[in-house]
């Protein structure tokens, strides 16, 4: 249970967490905050259960506190869409006059009001049965999947951990009835602007786990994006080893139709559908790939060992296909459908494709993916974990620019 509490004066906010907590109820959050626009603000991005208000409260900090400041905040919560109003809200006041004023204005906006007194404690027992029913009501009602900004999906667990290790103050949630275990955190932008995530990996590589995960998420989550993170195979000389590449387009190269030739040879007659990163996305990708700080600072933030060449970002087409590829000659027959291919991998197409078909308002996808291996005879796993950083420090600054549009 998440608790605000919207009061000016700290004493009287201490006693009333210190009832709340009595009560033994399970409660993971209790945030306080001083003044109206810092709570609205902050009901913006975040859901609570049990809001409690102030009746004479400040517009903003260092301003008066106003008679009827709670009730004109309560009234502005309700007018303004962007804020995600709570189950509950309470109005409170250690003020006798306010309290004979105002208990007919809170019971019309659907609320009770408590009179607090440090003498009398009969306003504890009204804030604590509150908090008793919302969590019993908590016990009964399915946890509700929040609406995030941004979800973000690996093919494998040790891509999933380089997300993670993002500072975006990560929480694992499992919700009742899923087997995904999804991580829930929040990207600070220097504006001030909070951008909520939610990140998970499937069960195993290829497009199945990736379209049916994409699937859920954009069911689930409702994103305004959906980015996969991860690693890919590089074609040979076009990319270097831990290069990110943004796809643009991708496409499924085993899409086609296996036939005969008029000698009988078995022939492959692809029929690849192409689908183009959101032109606004590729276009800041672009323009950051041409910061040579920016790619400076990803490649020194990784602390093991580096491979040679130089460290690019890169924007350009990249193939998936259901198997997993150790041979030059394929490479060479995905090239033929793309000769500016710059990455093959296993799932990013799913992804594109189960954001085309999710409910409107379809998410923006992105694939974002790192260099790993060259998918040649001399395939190896060495530089995984650094494509996993490098897609994932990428992402981070994707995000972060001023003109990413969220």
């Amino acid at each position: 249970m998440k608790i605000l509490l919207v009061d000016d004066e700290l004493e009287k906010s201490r006693d009333i967490f210190a009832a709340l907590q009595e009560t033994g109820a399970q409660i993971d959050e209790m945030v306080h905050r001083s003044n109206a626009r810092e709570a609205r603000s902050l009901l913006r991005e975040h859901q609570f259960d049990l809001v409690i208000v102030d009746l004479n409260l400040p517009e903003m900090l260092d301003s008066p506190p106003k008679s009827d400041g709670g009730l004109d905040f309560f009234d502005l919560l309700i007018i303004d869409k962007k804020v995600k109003l709570p189950k509950a809200v309470v109005f409170i006041t250690g003020k006798e006059e306010l309290y004979d004023q105002s208990e007919i204005e809170a019971l019309k906006r659907g609320a009770q009001l408590c009179h607090y007194s440090n003498r009398n404690q009969l306003w504890k027992p009204v804030l604590q049965a509150k908090i008793k029913y919302l969590a019993a009501l908590q016990e009964r009602v399915p946890m509700e999947y929040p609406k995030v900004d941004i979800a973000v999906i690996t093919a494998l667990r040790s891509e999933l951990d380089a997300v993670l290790a993002l500072p975006y103050e990560w929480k694992t949630v499992r919700y009742p009835g899923n087997s995904i275990g999804y991580n829930h955190g929040t990207i600070k932008k220097k504006d001030g602007t909070n951008i909520s995530i939610v990140a998970a990996a499937a069960f195993s590589k290829g497009m199945p786990s990736s379209a049916a995960l994409a699937a859920q998420v954009c069911i689930l989550f409702r994103p305004k994006f959906i980015v996969m993170l991860g690693i890919c195979a590089g074609v040979q000389r076009k990319t270097n080893l831990g290069n990110v590449i943004v796809a643009d387009p991708t496409w499924d190269w085993g899409s086609g139709k296996i036939a005969e030739s008029g000698d009988g040879e078995r022939i492959f007659l692809a029929a690849p559908q192409q689908r183009p990163l959101n032109t606004q996305i590729s276009q800041l990708c672009l323009d950051l790939s041409a910061d040579a700080a920016l790619v400076r600072t990803i490649r020194s933030g990784w602390s093991g060992k580096l491979p040679e060449g130089e460290f690019k970002v890169q924007v350009g087409p990249m193939a998936s296909g259901a198997s997993v590829l150790a041979n030059d000659a394929t490479i060479q027959e995905i090239t033929s459908q793309n000769r500016d291919l710059i990455a093959v991998e296993m799932e990013a197409y799913a992804v594109m494709a189960a954001a085309e078909y999710s409910l409107l308002p379809a998410p923006i996808a992105i694939a974002i993916k790192s260099v790993c291996d060259f998918a040649d005879s001399k395939k190896s796993d060495d530089w995984q974990r650094y494509a996993a950083y490098t897609s994932a420090a990428f992402f981070d600054r994707l995000v972060m620019a001023e003109d990413f549009p969220l």
